[in-house]
């Protein structure tokens, strides 16, 4: 009987025990799959930090291109303010020639007056150039859609001395077609007497890379190097564009040959970089925010 009722006092103690086992494994369990959990998370976050990272770096393409694109909406403003003021310079009332030459460095496309002699013995062409048409509402300069054998030809530049100073300037007359390129087919042009004139203020030019050089001993120019020309011609590094009548008679140059124009490609360096903007952005915001791919 004593035994029996040991053992009952003993199964209690076994149960507890065995409670207690249960628990330690619960928990043990519970402390194995956090630890699983937090490994696999701690992956995970290594795995995205490399596409984090990248996700930022390829939104700067957008944001750029329409940064770019905004810069050049202001770069177009200010190139067609430039050609406006350009514009305004030429067509504004004529001033004397100043005594000091160099102040003509901070004239150009301004409208002098001179007064003098033409040296028609020390004349040079330069080209082959294009007809400038100032009243042509197309204003052909030598497009595909010019005529080449109409519209081809050379600027007459002729040595003027001033009857103030004495000093000689260059003076281009106009331009002539190639058939009136030798100054003998056009003698009615060749004028001796004094004239006064206006001319615009033109300073020295910057040959193109794939212009050829100009070559004083074969009479042959392309470029207008003042400095290069006036010591050939024993001038004064100055030059006009002579302004006269746009209808001249036959045989005469035609004058108003000065083209106030500057290169204004803005507008498309504006489409392209709001299009790259849009066409990134849209590419990312695909990507990286809807999680689509991209193609």
């Amino acid at each position: 009987m004593c035994t029996i009722i040991r053992n009952l006092c003993v199964i209690p103690q076994r149960l507890n025990l065995i409670q207690n086992n249960k628990t330690i494994t619960l928990y043990s369990i519970r402390c194995n799959t956090n630890i699983a959990n937090a490994m696999r998370s701690i992956k995970m976050k290594k795995k995205k930090e490399p596409l984090e990272v990248m996700k930022w770096i390829l939104l700067m393409m957008p944001v750029t291109s329409f940064g770019l694109g905004c810069w050049q909406v202001h770069r177009l403003q200010w190139k067609l303010d430039l050609i406006s003021m350009l514009e305004a310079k030429t067509n504004a009332k004529p001033v004397a020639m100043p005594e000091n030459f160099e102040d003509l460095l901070t004239m150009e496309y301004m409208p002098v007056k001179v007064k003098g002699v033409f040296l028609h013995d020390k004349e040079i062409v330069i080209g082959p150039r294009a007809l400038i048409e100032n009243d042509s509402p197309l204003g052909r300069v030598g497009s595909l859609t010019s005529d080449p054998k109409k519209n081809q030809g050379w600027l007459v530049i002729t040595p003027f001395r001033l009857s103030d100073s004495g000093k000689i300037i260059l003076i281009n007359r106009g331009w002539v077609p190639q058939k009136l390129k030798s100054k003998e087919l056009r003698a009615e042009s060749l004028i001796d007497k004094e004239v006064e004139l206006v001319g615009v203020v033109r300073l020295t030019e910057k040959r193109p890379p794939f212009m050829p050089k100009n070559n004083p001993a074969k009479g042959s120019w392309f470029t207008r190097d003042l400095d290069q020309m006036s010591e050939h011609l024993g001038s004064s590094p100055v030059w006009l564009d002579a302004r006269g009548i746009a209808d001249p008679p036959v045989g005469w140059p035609i004058p108003n040959q000065t083209r106030v124009t500057l290169r204004n490609e803005h507008v498309s360096y504006i489409v392209t970089w709001y299009l790259l903007a849009a066409f990134t952005g849209v590419m990312w915001h695909r990507y990286f925010i809807k999680k689509l791919p991209l193609l």
